[in-house]
C-alpha cells in the first residue's frame, strides 16, 4: 500500500511539474515556426520554451477569453542567436495569440497596448490596478521598472527606468546593438491621456532623443 501512494504521488507530482498546453503549442508552432527564415524572427522550441501559466488575475479579468503565459523564445537577429523571456495571451477560441516581446527588444507593446486603447474603468481604482497589471506583464523578461506614477483626471505619467549594471543586447528591424548602464535612469516617459476614465492615448517618449511612439 505504502509503495501505490508512492507510486501515485510521483505521478501526480510529475503531472503538476511538466504540464502541457498543447492547444498553445500548436499555435506557437504555427507563428513562430522553425522554418520562418525572416531576420529579428522569433522561433518556438517546444523543448526550450519552459511554458508557465501567469497569475495576474487583473488583467486576466480584463481579457476573460485570454490565458496568460510566459516563456522562453528564441530570437534571430543577423548572426546574433539568443533565448529571451516573452508574454503571451492566448485566446484559446479563435486559436489566436497575443506576443509581449521584451522592452528591451522593441521597447512599448504596441499589440498589447491596443487590446485595451478605448477601454472605459468604472473607477480611479479600477484603472490605475488595471495599469499596474498590464506593467508587471511587460516587465517580465526584462530589468526595466514602471515607477514614479503621477495621476491627474486626464493624464496618468510614468518613468520606465534602467539600472546601473544591467546589459542588454537591443534590437529590432534587422539590427542590435549590446550596452551597459553605468547608472540609474530614465530609458522611456510614458504618457497615458484619459477622458472620463476611458484610455485614448498612449505614449511612450525617449527622453534624450525626445522620439515618440504614439498608441491610440
Amino acid at each position: 500500500m505504502k509503495q501505490l501512494f508512492l507510486i501515485l504521488s510521483f505521478g501526480l507530482a510529475n503531472y503538476v511539474n511538466g504540464q502541457t498546453y498543447p492547444g498553445l503549442e500548436k499555435v506557437l508552432s504555427k507563428e513562430f515556426s522553425t522554418k520562418s527564415q525572416k531576420d529579428g524572427r522569433w522561433v518556438f522550441y517546444a523543448d526550450k520554451a519552459n511554458i508557465e501559466k501567469l497569475y495576474n488575475p487583473i488583467v486576466k479579468a480584463s481579457f476573460p477569453n485570454h490565458e496568460l503565459f510566459e516563456l522562453t523564445l528564441t530570437n534571430y537577429l543577423g548572426y546574433h542567436v539568443n533565448q529571451h523571456t516573452c508574454v503571451v495571451l492566448f485566446d484559446s477560441l479563435k486559436s489566436k495569440i497575443t506576443l509581449v516581446e521584451p522592452l528591451w527588444y522593441g521597447g512599448i507593446s504596441e499589440t498589447l497596448v491596443k487590446l485595451f486603447i478605448g477601454r472605459k474603468f468604472d473607477s480611479k481604482d479600477s484603472l490605475l490596478a488595471f495599469l499596474s497589471g498590464v506593467n508587471k506583464l511587460m516587465e517580465i523578461g526584462s530589468g526595466y521598472r514602471f515607477q514614479n506614477k503621477v495621476y491627474t483626471e486626464n493624464l496618468i505619467t510614468y518613468d520606465l527606468n534602467y539600472f546601473k549594471g544591467d546589459t542588454y543586447t537591443t534590437g529590432g528591424k534587422g539590427t542590435s546593438s549590446s550596452l551597459r548602464y553605468n547608472e540609474d535612469s530614465v530609458w522611456r516617459k510614458i504618457k497615458i491621456e484619459l477622458k472620463d476614465l476611458k484610455i485614448i492615448r498612449y505614449e511612450s517618449k525617449n527622453p534624450k532623443t525626445n522620439e515618440k511612439e504614439i498608441i491610440e
